[in-house]
């Protein structure tokens, strides 16, 4: 049943995709007109691109972020709408992991509001997945401070942590999690990342015993032969 509501649901955003398409090149069309009324160009111009940045809506609730990502590329021609169109542009960037055009949006949009603490923690996931540990654990730390109530920032700070192979104070602030967000969802999955992260320290230490003791064994060896 789910499957055929979410291939009635695509279905219907097609059509709408269509429709808006088909909108949009009798817009353009309308344009021409033998007898210019004062003002209509600069209305329907401001409506092509309100129509672009609703196909890109469309194209992000299908989940297909290129497109959307020309459209609202498309859409921030028109200024009243552009900050908009560049924030759902961002959020493209991230859900198709374009991890260095992610990174300059989000700075780019913090800028414009620098005490925006969402912002920030979007930031701080990019810098992980963008290979910069050491400024998403300054930047998630500093979040931590001004946002003690936010359970999803401590979650990707854990996350980060263990990453970082900063296991003693990743289990601090798992702890920490457990306290004061009992019912947190991500706790059980945290639990494995633990267990996975405890098991490979342990089989790494003991094939650094078992080299050791091998070494040993073949330097022994090696003197009493002589």
């Amino acid at each position: 049943m789910k499957l055929k509501r979410l291939s009635w649901a695509k279905s219907c955003a097609a059509v709408l995709i269509c429709a808006a398409v088909l909108c949009l090149n009798i817009s353009c069309s309308s344009t021409k007109l033998a007898v210019p009324i004062p003002g209509q160009s600069d209305a329907v111009i401001s409506n092509i691109y309100i129509e672009y940045q609703n196909i890109a809506d469309i194209y992000f609730g299908l989940e297909k972020f290129d497109k959307a990502e020309t459209y609202y590329k498309a859409a921030m021609g028109n200024k009243d709408i552009y900050w908009t169109a560049y924030y759902k542009l961002a959020k493209c960037y991230v859900y198709q992991s374009k991890w260095g055009d992610a990174q300059t949006a989000y700075e780019t949009m913090l800028k414009r509001d620098a005490d925006n603490n969402t912002i920030k923690s979007s930031i701080a996931y990019i810098y992980a997945m963008n290979g910069n540990i050491d400024k998403s654990l300054e930047l998630y730390a500093e979040l931590i401070e001004k946002t003690p109530e936010s359970s999803e920032i401590l979650e990707n700070y854990i996350c980060v942590l263990l990453a970082a192979e900063k296991q003693e104070e990743a289990s601090a602030q798992f702890d920490l999690l457990k306290e004061k967000y009992p019912e947190s969802k991500r706790i059980e999955e945290l639990s494995k990342q633990f267990e996975v992260e405890q098991t490979e320290e342990g089989e790494a230490s003991e094939t650094e015993e078992t080299f050791e003791s091998e070494t040993t064994t073949i330097e022994e060896e090696q003197i009493n032969s002589k």
